[in-house]
């Protein structure tokens, strides 16, 4: 074989030359810092991270110096075996696991980690956790979703920067007065448990600078009177949704368990607020509040529920909306306007400031509440409707005095500022959905769009069916809804009127 034939020795070497200098080319990731990797790593599951190790030398400990650090074992929702024998699945993995996790704290630099994230589905030692917390010297951020066996280790985190702490299905014992978070900015608290009503206080108070809270109660917690007084928050989101049947066993509610819910947040600014719990709600004026979503109703199966409790209830509801005079954006939910229906004329404040409001009528005739609240938000700019105008409950039981009467004075709103109307499951069979609908056409002078979301529904004999609501009747109330629509007078020669028809099943 010659020299220059093509397998000669000299050959070869330039083609590797050529590969190599192609493969460092295309691995100028390798080349960047250290700093630009680790956060480029910081963005990946620490588990998908931790493989990059395996890539080449350059890589091998790269990961061990990412500042934020997530892992999550669901062994519950993966174990498909039978539970009698789950501690045996589960044991070695929780071993190997809780192994990794020492071994990681005691070989990297921990004083870098800013950011720890846990989900664990079984219980953990609260030692195990104890030396964890205790590792994470300069952590900014702890998020932590697990259950603890014996007590939740506080004192680890006192003194630390800690800005950001958010805590899930943990039993929460008193804070110690050692521990304080003089920057916590941030408190996220779902499904815990307390030691009592002045736990939470405590806790709470421990927080001088804190500006977000968010809690949610789904089962007993060991708190009937839930006190939240912040001065410096900021950001409230509350979810009180836990059904009555997991309040109330035996005679509990004869013998006069209230549950009471209070707010002192003068500097609040958002507050979503989901309480079907709560026997008595208290707030104090929050009239930095631009932006709320309200959901309040306490829907007891119980049928000795006086009608003084009825009525303190509907009270407290009101002084929610009193609370907040200056919001914006305020949405209704499922249930709240029926401690509302006798109180729009008088007792509740005229929104100056709402340009938003989504509203939800739930067992009640929004064909009479609807104009009450249009009077008392002069400066409204969009209406959003999701569930109708009626509920279809009460599509066979509007009375007389419930119809609908066209108000004698136009709120101000249709007249100077109202742009944009959202409408869903209107049925068109109802005169009283038909009517407001007029009314707001020709009445808004400023409507831009109206934009209507029609569903068919057979009024006297319940939901549409091929029997009871044919095909022809159908397509002949879909042609005479929109006809009398399109048709009447428009108080804005603009607007443009959007009727969403669903397909007609045949």
């Amino acid at each position: 074989m010659g020299l220059n034939s093509p397998g000669t020795s000299s050959e070869k070497k330039k083609m590797f030359e050529r590969e190599e200098t192609t493969m460092e080319a295309q691995d100028r990731i390798s080349q960047l810092p250290d700093a630009i990797l680790c956060h480029m790593l910081s963005l990946l599951p620490t588990k998908l991270a931790a493989q990059t190790g395996i890539l080449s030398k350059r890589w091998k400990d790269v990961w061990l110096s990412i500042p934020a650090l997530e892992f999550q074992m669901h062994l519950r929702s993966n174990y498909e075996g039978d539970m009698s024998a789950f501690d045996s699945f589960a044991r070695p993995k929780i071993e190997s696991f809780v192994n990794f996790l020492d071994r990681l704290f005691a070989i990297r630099d921990t004083s870098s980690i800013k950011k720890f994230r846990l989900v664990f589905d079984h219980p953990v030692d609260s030692r195990c956790l104890n030396n964890w917390l205790s590792a994470l010297h300069n952590i900014q951020e702890l998020d932590l979703e697990l259950l603890v066996q014996r007590e939740f280790p506080w004192s680890p985190l006192a003194d630390k920067l800690l800005e950001i702490l958010k805590l899930s299905c943990i039993s929460l014992p008193n804070i110690p007065s050692s521990v304080f978070f003089p920057r916590l900015k941030v408190l996220h608290l779902h499904s815990a448990t307390y030691v009592d009503d002045a736990s939470v206080e405590k806790l709470l108070s421990s927080c001088p600078v804190l500006e977000d809270l968010q809690i949610s109660r789904w089962e007993w917690d060991n708190v009937s009177n839930f006190v939240i007084t912040v001065p410096s928050l900021k950001r409230l989101t509350l979810d009180f949704t836990t059904h009555e049947t997991n309040l109330y066993d035996d005679d509990h509610y004869e013998d006069g368990v209230e549950y009471k819910l209070i707010i002192t947040a003068p500097n609040l600014e958002y507050l979503s607020l989901i309480d079907y719990m709560s026997d008595s709600i208290q707030v104090n004026s929050m009239a930095r509040v631009t932006e709320s979503h309200l959901s309040v109703c306490k829907i007891l199966e119980c049928d000795n529920r006086t009608v003084e409790q009825t009525s303190n209830y509907e009270s407290n509801v009101r002084e929610i909306f009193r609370s907040i005079p200056n919001v914006k954006h305020l949405t209704i939910g499922d249930f709240t306007t029926n401690s509302l229906s006798e109180s729009l004329d008088s007792r509740l404040p005229v929104f100056q400031n709402l340009v938003h409001l989504e509203i939800s009528f739930q067992h009640v005739n929004g064909a009479i509440l609807l104009p009450k609240l249009l009077k008392i938000s002069p400066k409204l700019e969009s209406l959003i409707l999701p569930r109708g105008i009626i509920s279809q409950i009460l599509f066979s039981f509007i009375s007389e005095e419930n119809q609908f009467k066209p108000p004698q004075d136009v709120p101000e709103c249709l007249l100077l500022s109202l742009k944009n109307v959202e409408i869903r499951h209107i049925t068109g069979r109802v005169e009283e959905e038909v009517q407001l609908l007029i009314y707001l056409l020709e009445n808004a002078r400023v409507l831009e769009k109206i934009t209507i979301w029609y569903e068919e529904y057979y009024v006297s004999g319940g939901p549409m069916d091929t029997t009871n609501y044919p095909t022809v009747r159908r397509m002949e109330d879909r042609l005479s809804f929109t006809d009398e629509l399109m048709n009447c007078t428009r108080g804005s020669a603009a607007c443009q009127l959007d009727i969403q028809m669903p397909e007609l099943q045949l």
